[in-house]
């Protein structure tokens, strides 16, 4: 059945290290440009770390950063990467190449879910370049963080339109 067609959104689920910098700034930035494409009611977005410490907010700049592009990321409380998240994910997009291959040892049975954010909906293997992992902006500017946007803001079209036609069971 087509991800666009079910009962329940599909859920997008972003994965960085602490879960207080990227993948924040992911799923807050997916989540606002699909509401704006008049397509929130189809996706659920959200974020957690590989080694995130439970309930710690985002960082300042991070939050600077999501006010610049109108993104309130007062609310975020860090969420430590766990199976009944990974196995509540219709699709997992890792922020590094070392993010996706951690949630692929951790979670084997979920291996087709994983990808790495830059590169959905295609497939990372070993000719994948080192290019596509977005820099942990952690101890570094606003301006830093910002460019973490810039970043990711060309793929969410492409996410949004991959998520929501993507085959699921």
């Amino acid at each position: 059945m087509s991800a666009g067609s079910r009962n329940k959104p599909v859920s997008v689920l972003f994965v960085c290290t602490g879960n207080i910098c990227r993948s924040p700034l992911a799923e807050y930035l997916l989540r606002d440009y699909a509401a704006r494409q008049g397509k929130g009611g189809l996706i659920s977005v959200s974020s957690a770390g590989t080694h995130a410490w439970e309930g710690n907010a985002a960082t300042g700049e991070a939050c600077a950063a999501g006010r610049k592009w109108g993104l309130n990321l007062a609310g975020h409380r860090a969420r430590e990467v766990r199976r009944s998240i990974v196995d509540g994910s219709d699709i997992i997009l890792a922020m590094t190449r070392a993010h996706h291959d951690w949630l692929v040892r951790a979670f084997p049975k979920r291996e087709n879910a994983v990808y790495l954010a830059l590169l959905f909906p295609r497939r990372l293997d070993e000719n994948s370049p080192v290019a596509f992992d977005v820099p942990d902006p952690i101890g570094e500017s606003v301006g830093f963080y910002l460019d973490v946007l810039e970043m990711l803001k060309p793929a969410l079209p492409v996410i949004l339109s991959a998520a929501l036609g993507k085959e699921t069971d």
